[in-house]
């Protein structure tokens, strides 16, 4: 059958409830690219990133067989392939350090703002150096979009905790965009 690049995600799906595996190829193609992003900015190991992906992919298919609605599946796709990341690094001890802080964080001023938006492969290599515990909740938040109440459940920690360690990752990025400026 000649899956229609016009049918919807829930179209999709729902044909795929039914049997129509080309659909959930079609799901594939649409979202493995970013699904693939969200895994390996937090494994940063392409090969195991790969396995991961596919993982994601076969969870994703069976919540689908199994009838789970599914309001946004790109959304929940990166959902899962954060969690499958984030078990991957539990299950090899690679443990992910936070400080559990419960001061009061300040924001920055206007001018730290317009610094933080300057040369974005600075600050892709700034994030990339930065400790695994602080890299995954930049990339969590900032590169998917997830809500700080929401990666502090999926890590297992607290939403202050996630606010001081974001707020002390940017300040980490920032401070190495400024001395690569200088």
């Amino acid at each position: 059958m000649q899956i229609s690049k016009n049918l919807n995600d829930q179209e999709l799906m729902k044909l795929c409830q039914q049997g129509d595996t080309d659909c959930f190829t079609e799901l594939y193609v649409r979202y493995n690219k970013p699904v693939f992003n969200t895994i390996l900015r937090l494994v940063t190991d392409f090969a195991q990133a790969q396995d991961l992906l596919q993982e994601a992919f076969i969870a994703l298919y069976q919540e689908i067989i199994k009838g789970r609605q599914i309001e946004h599946f790109g959304n929940f796709s990166r959902r899962v392939a954060a969690n499958k990341a984030i078990s991957f690094l539990r299950q090899n001890k690679r443990t992910l350090v936070f400080e559990d802080c419960r001061e009061n964080v300040v924001e920055e001023e206007a001018e730290d703002e317009d610094l933080f938006e300057m040369k974005v492969e600075g600050i892709k290599k700034a994030i990339d150096s930065l400790p695994e515990g602080f890299r995954t909740i930049v990339n969590l938040y900032v590169m998917d979009g997830l809500p700080q109440i929401e990666i502090a459940e999926l890590l297992g920690i607290s939403h202050a905790t996630v606010r001081t360690q974001y707020h002390r990752a940017k300040k980490k990025i920032l401070s190495l965009v400024q001395k690569e400026m200088a």
